[in-house]
């Protein structure tokens, strides 16, 4: 293992352009708690890191002790949101009276250890109660304790997660680049966000070696902006918009501002027209229209009436912003047809549906499927049935909706008219040689399909079980594939008749649950629905 930690790869773990007087001091905290680490620590935490990112978890945990002395509130932003989710102070552990909040430790430690570790590898799982863990928190926290009364503040990276709120027309980008900042530079997201990041930019770059150079850049930057505006972090499922307010304390000015950003929507349009102060376009897939701000956009004059462009925006404070990448297009009817009928480009726009309309068009849904299907949430059949499946199931929602010949024929103008014909490629996936399959209905989104996960439900409505399988209920509870409330259902339904809940640590795991989820399924923990809101019924 290399012996020295250099001021390279700490300032790594630090924003941009950053330059501070204190780095040294704080490096050297970082090397002490390299050599504080005993032989066998050592060797564990070889199975899992490497020697450069050891390296980094010292530093890492070194970032934790130099923000909690420099009140930076990166640290305090998680406890804060962690607090408001679940009433407690900290996931795993039972908290006594030694645990002092704004002060360093013991059990900050460990669990920033088993987040660190976690978040950067995927093939094991380590539990938050290893010993090993306790052991090394324990001779970092001889370290820090030694430090604690002497360490200097560093005022300058405080600054950095301070925002400035302008009264200019930039406030957007500004907005912009503090969020971005925050997320994939703050020490606490680089083994998470800043990873999957740089990971995703990687493999773009990879993949278009030899590719034009200006193009590359607009991925690069679509990539970019995707993280800042849609993805969430391992920890507690939040988004840049969420850390950044928690950063800068939810109740202040700064934050207002940034909490008004919403998810950004990157697809085609036509447009309409302009005027003085906005250019107006029509979301081709979903016909929603949108009032673009001029303050962002200096093309307008190149644009014809039902031009189509490719665009980015995100709406601040009530105002639709571009953002990201702009290509202009001719008018194609043939792409406009293919548009209107994906339900992945309507997808983008989901997010701005009335959510009392769609949680009562699911309620619906959710109710017949619950007759239809014998009183259950949960049907066990073979691939060859599915389609049939579901489509006897549409035809009995239908009819439970007692509409009129009138209703229905209007409907369907309507839906004719919207430019929507249905997506029936989804059957196409599931093989044909009965293989056991699991349909759900999940009240968030509406029917999943789900295999190879049979072992993990023994019951008598399940005529494929044979015997539990682990690494079944393990999947259920740790693919982001298998979404947040399909994982519930297993856990309310089943955890008292499968043998993984009886033994430890995952029966401690239950006490945490939620917690986990938003760990292991961040992308999709906040399930979206797919109704697919047209025109029709």
């Amino acid at each position: 293992m290399k012996n020295k930690i250099y001021i390279k790869q700490w300032l790594a773990l630090k924003p941009q352009n950053y330059s501070g007087s204190t780095d040294l001091y704080y490096l050297k905290i970082a090397n002490k708690i390299k050599s504080s680490l005993a032989e066998t620590e050592v060797m564990m935490l070889s199975r899992l890191l490497d020697d450069d990112k050891i390296n980094d978890l010292c530093c890492f945990l070194t970032c934790y002790f130099e923000d909690v002395v420099s009140e930076v509130n990166i640290w305090g932003a998680f406890k804060s949101e962690y607090a408001k989710l679940y009433d407690k102070k900290l996931p795993f552990f039972e908290i006594d009276d030694d645990y002092i909040d704004e002060e360093i430790n013991l059990l900050d430690v460990v669990f920033l250890m088993w987040y660190y570790i976690n978040a950067l590898q995927d093939h094991m799982f380590i539990s938050p109660f290893n010993t090993i863990l306790f052991d090394i928190a324990a001779s970092v926290m001889l370290e820090f304790d030694e430090e604690y009364e002497f360490a200097p503040e560093n005022g300058q990276l405080k600054k950095c997660y301070h925002f400035e709120v302008s009264n200019d027309d930039n406030t957007f980008y500004e907005t912009r680049t503090f969020i971005q900042h925050a997320f994939f530079e703050a020490y606490l997201f680089q083994p998470d966000i800043k990873k999957r990041l740089d990971n995703s930019v990687f493999k773009l770059i990879e993949d278009n070696k030899g590719g034009d150079p200006e193009m590359v850049m607009g991925f690069m930057r679509s990539i970019t902006e995707d993280y800042a505006f849609n993805q969430h972090s391992k920890l507690l499922a939040l988004t840049a918009k969420e850390w950044s307010c928690a950063i800068l304390g939810n109740s202040t000015e700064e934050s207002k501002g940034v909490s008004t950003l919403s998810k950004k929507i990157q697809g085609l349009f036509l447009f309409k027209k302009q005027d003085e102060a906005s250019v107006y376009l029509e979301h081709i897939a979903s016909g929603l229209p949108f009032e673009m701000t001029k303050k962002s956009f200096d093309h307008a004059n190149e644009l014809s009436k039902d031009d189509i462009i490719y665009i980015g925006l995100v709406n601040y404070k009530n105002e639709w912003w571009f953002s990201g990448n702009y290509i202009k297009k001719g008018f194609d009817a043939d792409l406009i047809l293919d548009e209107r009928n994906s339900t992945t480009s309507r997808a983008e726009v989901n997010f701005l549906s009335d959510k009392k309309e769609v949680k009562n068009v699911l309620e619906l849904q959710k109710q017949a499927f619950i007759k239809f299907n014998d009183n259950e949430l949960i049907a066990f059949i073979t691939s060859t049935e599915v389609e049939n499946f579901v489509n006897n199931y549409m035809s009995f929602y239908n009819d439970s909706l007692q509409l009129s010949d009138v209703e229905i024929s209007e409907a369907n103008k309507r839906t004719r008219a919207d430019g929507y014909f249905g997506n029936k490629s989804v059957f196409e996936k599931f093989d044909k040689d009965k293989e056991a399959m699991i349909v759900f209905f999940n009240e968030n989104q509406g029917i999943e399909f789900y295999v190879d996960v049979i072992g993990a439900f023994p019951g008598k409505n399940n005529p494929f079980f044979e015997k539990e399988i682990k690494e079944d209920v393990q999947h259920i509870l740790m693919s982001d594939n298998c979404s947040t409330e399909f994982a519930n259902y297993l856990v309310d339904n089943y955890k008292d008749r499968l043998e993984y809940f009886e033994t430890e640590p995952y029966k401690s795991y239950l006490n945490d649950l939620d917690f986990l989820l938003r760990f292991w399924k961040h992308g999709n923990y906040h399930t979206e629905s797919n109704v697919v809101m047209t025109g029709g019924y």
